[in-house]
């Protein structure tokens, strides 16, 4: 009776929270889930990092069927193998040093619930399998036990990583792949939508005021111009960050552009303009598209960190195809 209590306790604190923007891309998301929404079902949410799979993750469950039971969030990339599994699976008592008590994991906790696994991608093999196991028969031992613990739990897993490509090095299970996608939601990046920003920044300018009791009544025109017109390599993140950051150097209730470059947002990257269009040549081949491509933003932008930023690739990348082939 304590276990159900609790568990309703944390979940009339997760709202069901409202999915911004209204870019087609945020609509055809918004009826995935709303066609979802009466059924138990994993998913898998794919896109760049910052793009907002972990509020569209508590999005999913807060509208869904187990939205009266528990929202476990654990991101797979910040512990080591031994550490991960003792916090999905629990531990006994003794099961190995430094366990002096049993530990409940995070699958009994969200028993009934939704337990969401980002960076799902940098699991191990050993894991993966363990994790397998849990979907396929839904039940497991703790760590160190020998006990079996039944639960019910609805998986959301994300990643920033192509889990095709891990499949075919060997380095992801494709039966866990397969089980996890049952419903596939691919997140664009912030770039693809920017119709949302105006929207977005009104959300992100209510949260600063609400949190820190400021009165910002919004952001000047030549700053929503600027950002109208980055690239935002770091997505939905990077601009609620350049938002709170702006929001604490300025004196005024509008955030403008000085507020901004007094920030450290100063060097926000435009989109290369119409003037600098690259003409391929027909017999051009791909490699040669490419290569062609970002010589034309390394001469737009004047260094290659701001022109990897502009194409949204990394350094590693860009240099790759700088070389001669």
């Amino acid at each position: 009776m304590q276990k159900s209590t609790r568990r309703k306790a944390v979940a009339a604190n997760l709202p069901v929270l409202p999915l911004l923007g209204h870019s087609p891309a945020m609509q055809r998301i918004s009826a995935l889930i709303e066609r979802i929404s009466r059924y138990k079902t994993n998913a898998l949410l794919l896109g760049e990092s910052g793009t907002g799979k972990d509020l569209l993750a508590r999005t999913i469950h807060a509208r869904g069927p187990r939205r009266t039971h528990r929202f476990e969030p654990q991101n797979c990339a910040t512990l080591s193998h031994e550490l991960l599994e003792s916090e999905l699976f629990g531990h006994e008592r003794g099961s190995f040093t430094g366990a002096t008590e049993q530990k409940t994991g995070l699958f009994e906790l969200a028993d009934r619930g939704t337990l969401f696994l980002d960076e799902i991608g940098e699991l191990d093999l050993s894991t993966q399998a363990k994790l397998l196991r849990v979907l396929e028969h839904n039940r497991f031992r703790r760590l160190g036990g020998t006990d079996i613990v039944s639960v019910d739990v609805s998986i959301i897993a994300a990643t920033n990583r192509h889990l095709v490509d891990l499949v075919s090095r060997g380095e992801f299970r494709d039966d866990l792949y397969y089980r996890l996608k049952v419903v596939t939601i691919e997140v664009p990046p912030l770039r693809e939508r920017r119709e949302d920003i105006p929207e977005l920044v009104a959300a992100f300018i209510a949260d600063v005021n609400l949190r820190h009791g400021t009165h910002l009544e919004g952001i000047s025109k030549g700053l929503m111009a600027r950002f109208l017109a980055h690239h935002w390599p770091g997505n939905i993140r990077e601009l609620r960050n350049a938002i709170e950051s702006a929001a604490v150097m300025s004196v005024n209730v509008v955030l403008d552009e000085g507020d901004a470059e007094a920030s450290g947002f100063g060097t926000l990257v435009p989109l290369p303009s119409a003037a600098h269009e690259v003409l391929v040549p027909p017999t051009a081949t791909l490699a040669d598209a490419e290569a062609m491509l970002i010589r034309s933003r390394l001469e737009l932008h004047g260094s290659r960190e701001a022109a990897a930023r502009s194409l949204g690739i990394g350094l590693r990348t860009l240099y790759s195809h700088l070389k001669p082939r």
